[in-house]
């Protein structure tokens, strides 16, 4: 076989390893990178493992400085420090009973006592009270005016009544012109001598003046309606008067006193 024949079959398969010659290089050149790649990522994870570790390093050191002032605090903090509260609070309660008066008597031994002391107290006690003298000697009162006695009337009468006088039963039906002739007609028998308290019997309206005879016994001046007051007035005793007309009716009056 010839040189040439020989060197021809290399040349060719030259390219197929200048490939796999390539495809290794590559391979080692991204093992170099991963590899580097890989370092650089555990250089990273290392700086961050000793920047934690620097981080909890220091908050050890904050800790036990806390820690440290927090004890020395302790130390310095004063164990009776609520006596002045419980104090003022028990002066509070000292004033307010002091304004209720509730110290009064058991501090009562405590105030000054006057001169004399309990003599002084017991004699004037023992001793009558003198009346107090008046500083102007009373003056005498003057006598209060007597009213003189008011003039006393007596007498009797008889009354006729009509419809629609003052006081006038309901069985009075006459009118006021047969009253006055009823009136008229007693007068008449008066005068004629016949006795007066039985024309009263037979001719007054007024209730129950038959059994007293029309009798008003004594009464005051000013007691009667003006008409029959001023008749009674005009009148001696045991004199008839004539007809006297009231708010009533028709009298025929007595006088008696």
């Amino acid at each position: 076989m010839s040189k040439e024949t020989k060197k021809q079959p290399k040349a060719e398969q030259d390219p197929e390893l200048d490939k796999e010659q390539d495809q290794d290089e590559e391979e080692e050149e991204d093992e170099e990178e991963e590899g580097a790649e890989g370092e650089s990522e555990d250089e990273d994870e290392e700086e961050d493992e000793e920047e934690d570790e620097e981080e909890d390093e220091e908050e050890d050191e904050h800790a036990q400085h806390q820690g440290h002032d927090a004890a020395a605090h302790g130390d310095d903090e004063d164990p009776y420090w609520w006596t002045p509260h419980v104090v003022l609070a028990v002066l509070v309660l000292v004033g307010i009973l002091g304004f209720f008066g509730m110290f009064n008597k058991p501090l009562g031994f405590l105030a000054a006592k006057p001169q004399g002391g309990g003599a002084h107290t017991e004699t004037a006690a023992t001793q009558p009270a003198t009346p107090a003298t008046p500083a102007t000697p009373p003056r005498p009162t003057a006598p209060a005016q007597q009213q003189p006695p008011r003039e006393m009337f007596g007498a009797k009468h008889f009354l006729v009544m009509y419809k629609g006088s003052m006081r006038a039963p309901a069985n009075i039906t006459r009118t006021k012109e047969e009253a006055k002739t009823r009136a008229e007609e007693g007068l008449k028998k008066v005068k004629d001598g016949a006795k007066f308290e039985t024309i009263v019997g037979e001719y007054s309206d007024e209730p129950n003046a038959g059994a007293r005879g029309g009798d008003l016994g004594l009464f005051p001046k000013g007691a009667m309606v003006a008409p029959f007051q001023e008749a009674v007035e005009k009148l001696k005793v045991n004199e008839v008067s004539g007809l006297v007309e009231t708010p009533f009716g028709y009298h025929v009056i007595l006088r008696t006193k």
